[in-house]
């Protein structure tokens, strides 16, 4: 759940570094909308007022597939937990698929994890970010079957370009039992998953390698520039050729060097 300025990764538990890809934090420090791209990936998230001492409010993530704004008055801070995509179904279950694109918040949130245990008073970021990692940790520390990660891992190597056949035979599994596993497991399918990988891949190759956007846009794999542009619009909201100034990326994985499939 990338946000922009104010963002900041914090240190995790060792034993959450294999289900949790960050722990970060995020304070606004004026009245505004921080702008939030898809990822693909599910949050666990404390928000709070720091200049307010009314108790922290849990809000849980769906994977996400479309950009969305949110508002923000000064002292306002987030704490979250970024799952690795892999660990999804941990926090949702069966309703994971249902979720996409979607949230629950504070007692809807408690009900489907009733081992959060939320502090009555005022709790520094680092108690915050403490509590809510020590929460966890138990159902956080489940294996995970390797299928799923492993196509997860030829989806980051190849920028998500790499087809879903040739995804599926590289397992030996058909298309459609690919499907299936993998939407259980992440709560999307492989395709939509890959162009959220690719347009994060394209949108860094622009912004921080500072390619051409043809270049750009040939190498994250696209057809054609048009085809690049669609996919921001549907993804961002934004055209490549106008990216929201002072847009962080926290750190997904998404290599920006040269690729070969």
């Amino acid at each position: 759940m990338p946000l922009p300025a104010g963002y900041r990764d914090r240190q995790l538990s060792p034993r959450l570094t294999r289900s949790v890809e960050a722990s970060w934090t995020h304070r606004a420090t004026a009245t505004g909308t921080s702008l939030v791209l898809p990822d693909g990936r599910c949050d666990i998230i404390l928000r709070y007022n720091r200049l307010n001492p009314t108790p922290p409010h849990l809000v849980l993530t769906g994977p996400a597939t479309r950009a969305f704004a949110v508002p923000e008055q000064p002292g306002d801070c987030w704490i979250g937990l970024r799952l690795r995509p892999s660990y999804s179904h941990l926090i949702w279950g069966d309703r994971l698929a249902e979720m996409q694109d979607r949230s629950l918040r504070q007692s809807d949130a408690l009900a489907l994890l009733p081992e959060v245990s939320l502090p009555a008073g005022p709790t520094s970021p680092r108690q915050l970010a403490r509590l809510l990692q020590q929460s966890l940790s138990p159902r956080l520390s489940v294996a995970q079957a390797p299928d799923v990660t492993e196509v997860l891992d030829l989806i980051h190597h190849s920028g998500g370009r790499l087809p879903v056949p040739r995804l599926a035979d590289h397992l030996s599994l058909s298309p459609r039992q690919l499907q299936r596993r993998f939407a259980q497991t992440v709560g999307l399918s492989p395709k939509i998953y890959a162009q959220l990988v690719q347009f994060h891949r394209a949108l860094r190759l622009i912004r921080d390698a500072h390619l051409p956007l043809s270049a750009a846009g040939f190498e994250a794999g696209y057809s054609d520039q048009s085809h690049m542009t669609r996919a921001f619009k549907r993804f961002g909201g934004f055209t490549p050729a106008h990216v929201p100034p002072n847009l962080t990326l926290p750190q997904l994985h998404v290599a920006i060097s040269l690729i070969d499939v």
